[in-house]
């Protein structure tokens, strides 16, 4: 019997809250969340928490009828806690769902009143606040494999891989910025930019990569405080590349993903955008344990095993990142003539 069927609603069908407040990736990683239960409560009322750096990403989305957003620091904040509680309280919410499983999620999952919470379960502080706890179950070979076995538990339904919906207004406004950039439909979309060092591939080797794609229009994309890093790549490049870096909104990005022949990128929320709107993709990875499989769009998941790997947060080759140093701009360029069809010179 499914995990909900057993859980207590107010209504005819119940108002339910995903907390899964960051990082970009897992927040689209936790879209698999939200098919298993619409399809299953067709008429529930479900919204998302999130910090409003990142929920930019839900906007639209009709599968939500609404997202909350919150600064980064209201955890900090009692007066912001107190404040989010009484929002949380008029609601009344039946489900918080915590898609995030750490103490400061759990914190916040809390201050729904009357409400039915279910989690992750790990080793972080504030367990007791949850009712109901998941094991992060699935296989680790699929990509957003504990969101979709969360959901399944959830609902009995099978849950997809993760998708975001790009609705008409968008894509329109998609092809506009193309045009205004001389881009068309069919690009390839370049995603270097991470959080972590050690998820970097090297920057050389992104001019290195965009000359073995000569023929290919190619754009580049990334958040505001990567600006910098992709002047450099662009200026180093001698194929030409449109500079997106800084100049949309996080709510944009999907749509023009949408509209790409294929997306390269490193372990970022970007690639994890290119797999979630089905857009072939060469996804690259070193210190991070890698999916491999379950995309709804052709996927090459470019990662060598190495001994070392993955090394996560705490990196043993004093900066070199053999891991990736080794992934050279032929192997990616390979993958991605593949993926568009090229024929190899």
């Amino acid at each position: 019997m499914p995990l909900a069927d057993s859980l207590p609603v107010r209504g005819t069908a119940p108002r339910i809250l995903i907390v899964r407040l960051s990082a970009l990736g897992d927040i689209v990683f936790a879209t698999s969340l939200l098919a298993g239960l619409r399809t299953r409560w067709p008429q529930a009322h479900i919204a998302w928490l999130a910090q409003a750096g990142f929920a930019g990403i839900l906007d639209g989305d009709p599968r939500v009828d609404e997202v909350i957003k919150i600064a980064p620091d209201t955890i900090k904040s009692p007066a912001a806690l107190w404040r989010l509680r009484g929002e949380l309280k008029r609601r009344r919410f039946d489900w918080v769902v915590d898609a995030q499983g750490l103490a400061k999620s759990r914190l916040l999952a809390a201050l729904a009143p009357g409400a039915t919470r279910i989690g992750f379960d790990s080793k972080e502080p504030l367990g007791f606040v949850l009712q109901q706890r998941v094991a992060k179950g699935g296989d680790i070979r699929d990509i957003a494999s504990e969101y979709r076995y969360l959901a399944e538990t959830l609902s009995g339904q099978a849950a997809p891989p993760p998708r975001l919906i790009v609705g008409e207004a968008a894509h329109q406004a998609a092809v506009a910025t193309l045009d205004e950039h001389g881009l068309r439909p069919g690009f390839v979309a370049l995603c270097p930019f991470t959080t972590r060092p050690q998820k970097h591939w090297m920057e050389d080797y992104w001019p290195q990569l965009a000359a073995l794609l000569e023929g290919r229009q190619l754009a580049i994309f990334g958040g505001p405080g990567d600006v910098a890093a992709a002047a450099r790549i662009v200026s180093a490049s001698k194929t030409p590349i449109v500079d997106l870096t800084g100049k949309t909104k996080l709510g944009q990005v999907p749509a023009l993903l949408r509209l790409s022949g294929a997306v390269i990128g490193v372990d970022t929320g970007l690639t994890h955008i290119g797999i979630a709107v089905q857009r072939p993709t060469v996804a690259i990875f070193g210190s991070t344990c890698p999916y491999l499989q379950g995309a709804e769009s052709p996927l090459i998941v470019l990662y060598d095993a190495l001994s070392c790997a993955p090394c996560k947060r705490h990196p043993t080759c004093d900066g070199r990142y053999d891991c990736l140093r080794g992934l050279t701009p032929l192997r990616v360029a390979a993958a991605a003539r593949a993926l568009l069809g090229m024929h190899t010179t």
